[in-house]
């Protein structure tokens, strides 16, 4: 790890009165390779002018200068140090979808920009509401490209998005904010997020206040939120430390993969599909880490009509204090149609923090608390040593349910050595008695996991999990001699940037 991201990162991680200890993953190299566009190319520098004229050896002195001043085809480099801002970075053009415009720290230098000296007042009226706005604030925008950034201490988000177009974020970093990290709201479409890091988001003690006001107990939003965004991709981003949600698909959301993000020590759901406003669809959680989180997955129809068509699948679910995979009634519990969960691998959920004596408020591998639910399917998952339940379901069911309403449970590995005498009841906040199914064509057997005591949960040669898909494999890991933990060592990876294909979502443009 550099000097400079380290410094920051001690001086910043911090939750409550608890020093975090920071694992391997932070190990990564802020550098990155920024493309060749086609216009001007301008320079920022904490040692620059804003009478300069913005060139590499005359360097203007804030980001916001540049922000007035690049059009379609410019790319503006930062270079390293800190921007103290008491004002929103928000950039006055867009560009084109062959000329887009590049914000990109300067490769191998860190860009830090402070946003402490912004207040942001009190929510009045309706939203958006100044805390949901960002210290970078990109509106009614087009074809920008944020590269290398990092946002500390904002009272509102890092980022935010809205009304736009192809805007995308790669290799930023957020530390402590008050509302999201990287926020993309409401009537905008074809979005990437890649490769960013956001810790500590959502902190209520981030929240501007007037002096001797009592501190705040909440906070807006989630780490990374899209809301109302249409065809977008959320990819190989690290979301760690963080008071509420991790990454959020919700409102109206549609035509979208989450996959091979690292979410983990967060203190409500690493991974959320919540519908409001309209029907949110077409959403798809693959390849994704989630541990140490409260929830692992969760599903809701809060309110709209429903939530249909979604995909959770090759995701590693394990060691989260509640259920691995909620199927909720948070809100108005409207239809959850035309759910996949498929080749997930759940280990280790559901059993607390506190009185581990007693059932957690939720816990179990895969709990279908909402009766709400029409075509779900869970098959080809693992689900191993999850507290009570492997696979439970709310006795609001009738009898004829599943079949009425078309749920289809088969071909999973299940393995559960404690004894437990069903129904289960959840008292602490359910206040539900939870039944327990294997389904059909089960696998009652160890899963034979090559490490569990190291998180290895890929698979031995002798595991029953190989061939248990009939001819495919269970789980998230295909059975394969060398494990490959992309979400350990330098990670986030960096990534170069192809001006030419930057208004292209691609499945293969970052898998590794």
């Amino acid at each position: 790890m550099n000097q400079t991201r380290r410094q920051l990162l001690q001086q910043f991680l911090t939750i409550t009165a608890t020093t975090l200890i920071l694992p391997p993953v932070f190990n990564r190299v802020s550098q990155a390779e920024i493309p060749n566009n086609s216009g001007k190319v301008y320079s920022v520098s904490p040692m620059g002018n804003d009478r300069h004229l913005g060139t590499l050896d005359q360097p203007w002195a804030t980001i916001q200068k540049a922000a007035n001043t690049i059009q379609a085809g410019d790319t503006v480099y930062i270079r390293g140090g800190k921007y103290k801002i008491n004002q929103p970075i928000r950039p006055q053009f867009s560009g084109l979808s062959n000329q887009w415009i590049i914000y990109a720290g300067y490769p191998g230098e860190q860009v830090i920009i402070d946003a402490d000296g912004i207040f942001v007042e009190p929510a009045t009226g309706s939203p958006p509401y100044p805390h949901d706005q960002g210290a970078f604030l990109i509106i009614d925008q087009s074809y920008i490209l944020i590269q290398n950034l990092t946002v500390i201490n904002s009272h509102n988000a890092g980022f935010t998005v809205r009304n736009s177009h192809h805007i995308n974020f790669y290799n930023n970093t957020t530390i402590n904010t008050y509302s999201s990290g990287i926020a993309i709201w409401n009537n905008c479409y074809q979005h990437q997020v890649i490769g960013n890091t956001v810790i500590n988001a959502n902190r209520p003690n981030m929240k501007s206040q007037p002096p001797n006001s009592p501190p705040a107990t909440k906070s807006p939003h989630e780490a990374i939120t899209l809301a109302g965004v249409k065809d977008f991709e959320v990819a190989y981003n690290l979301v760690c430390y963080s008071e509420k949600e991790g990454i959020d698909c919700k409102e109206t959301c549609a035509n979208g993969r989450v996959h091979h993000n690292y979410t983990h020590h967060l203190k409500r759901q690493g991974l959320y599909v919540d519908s409001w406003f309209g029907v949110l669809e077409n959403i798809e959680f693959d390849h994704n880490i989630v541990e140490e989180c409260e929830t692992g997955i969760a599903i809701s129809a809060e309110d709209g009509p429903r939530v249909e068509n979604i995909k959770i699948h090759h995701n590693l679910v394990y060691n989260n204090r509640a259920s691995g995979i909620f199927i909720s009634r948070w809100g108005k519990d409207r239809l959850k149609k035309n759910i996949h969960i498929y080749n997930n691998t759940i280990v280790l959920n559901g059993y607390g923090q506190i009185d581990k004596s007693q059932p957690y408020w939720l816990t179990g591998g895969i709990y279908l608390y909402s009766t709400q639910l029409e075509n779900l399917v869970i098959e080809h998952n693992i689900l191993s040593e999850n507290k009570y339940f492997q696979i439970g379901y709310s006795r609001d069911f009738q009898a004829d349910d599943f079949t009425r309403k078309q749920i289809r449970i088969e071909n999973n590995l299940i393995f559960q050595s404690q004894a437990v005498t069903y129904p289960v009841y959840l008292e602490a906040w359910t206040k539900d008695y939870v039944y327990s199914t294997n389904g059909d064509n089960f696998i009652e057997a160890k899963p034979n996991f090559k490490d569990p005591s190291l998180a290895n949960f890929y698979l031995q040669p002798n595991s029953p999990a190989i061939t248990g898909g009939n001819p495919t494999y269970l789980g998230a890991f295909p059975p394969d001699p060398e494990a490959i933990f992309w979400w350990l060592g330098d990670f986030p990876p960096q990534f170069k940037v192809d001006s030419g294909s930057l208004n292209q979502l691609s499945r293969a443009k970052f898998t590794f």
